[in-house]
């Protein structure tokens, strides 16, 4: 069995996955430099942004993807492979601590004024703060209730906040109030103080956060994002904090990765950017590869693996 990371990996990574399947040749090499290893290549384990296009026509073994990341959408753009019978997996579950604690600190930056105290402490001024405010009681939307969403939640719950979230399907929630479905985004949206995005991309959920999805929120809303950038119309949010539609932002995830030195978000007045970062954490690798190899011990069975991807849907 021959497998091909993208990725480089430590010896010790690479002893687990052996002991977890012994006969298994694993081999590492940059995208621009794999060529060699393409014809016999059966599992390929890559990051979600890696391009498949130059590398499925001359692996015609392969027959499992490993997506390092949750997104794939990358991935099943890609006509030749959404259409292939190549196996796609993601890491989705891995994710939820760190943007979790992430979330957190884009919350309490909001709340306790502690980047105008950053600002002040650099230009050496003593100011009192204005604003400040806390979590208790105030009520955060949660959209994608997924792996992360719940993490989110649980930590929001903790900190005395009323918390509704929206799923696809309607199940038992311990740390969520009160559970919506998708269609239920406008109903939602006048009561959070907090509107918080955790949504794969799929045709339904791109560009969701437009114009009249600001207008709906509270005029002190501060909506974040640490899921899919295009999830949201960054143009139409730039005019909702320049027209004050909204109290302010975060996020995590943008359209274009870097983000342009042009781009007209750096100077959107109460946004708070971050390098799409929101996941990252010195276990990620520890806890994908776990994943991974979960997933190979069952393989080829798909039935018993774990975050199969429905290509055509999109997750």
């Amino acid at each position: 069995m021959n497998i091909l990371s993208l990725h480089p990996l430590r010896d010790t990574q690479i002893e687990t996955i052996k002991a977890a399947c012994p006969d298994a040749r694993i081999h590492l090499a940059k995208a621009s430099d794999c060529a060699p290893y393409l014809p016999d290549t059966e599992i390929l384990l890559a990051f979600g942004q890696a391009n498949l296009a130059p590398i499925l026509p001359h692996a015609p073994k392969l027959r499992w993807v490993q997506a390092l990341t949750a997104g794939v959408d990358g991935f099943i753009a890609l006509d030749a492979f959404r259409q292939s019978d190549i196996l796609l997996t993601n890491v989705r579950g891995i994710h939820g601590i760190p943007i979790a604690e992430h979330v957190l600190g884009m919350i309490l930056c909001r709340t306790r004024g502690l980047l105008t105290a950053h600002d002040n402490q650099i230009s050496k001024q003593w100011k009192g703060l204005r604003g400040l405010d806390e979590l208790y009681g105030k009520t955060a939307a949660i959209f994608g209730l997924g792996s992360v969403g719940s993490v989110i939640a649980n930590r929001l719950k903790a900190m005395g906040m009323t918390v509704y979230g929206v799923k696809q399907s309607m199940s038992a929630e311990p740390n969520v109030d009160k559970l919506f479905p998708p269609d239920a985004l406008y109903e939602l949206l006048p009561s959070a103080d907090f509107v918080i995005v955790t949504l794969p991309l799929t045709p339904k959920t791109e560009n969701l956060f437009s114009k009249k999805a600001f207008e709906a929120m509270k005029p002190s809303a501060f909506f974040i994002n640490v899921s899919r950038g295009p999830v949201v119309n960054e143009t139409d949010l730039v005019e909702a904090l320049r027209e004050e539609t909204i109290g302010g932002a975060a996020l995590d995830v943008f359209c274009e990765e870097p983000l342009p030195t042009d781009s007209p978000l750096w100077d959107a007045p109460n946004l708070l950017i971050t390098p799409h970062h929101a996941a990252t954490s010195p276990r990620y690798m520890e806890r994908a590869l776990q994943v991974f190899i979960e997933n190979l011990k069952v393989y080829p069975d798909a039935s018993k693996m774990r975050n199969v991807i429905d290509k055509k849907r999109g997750y």
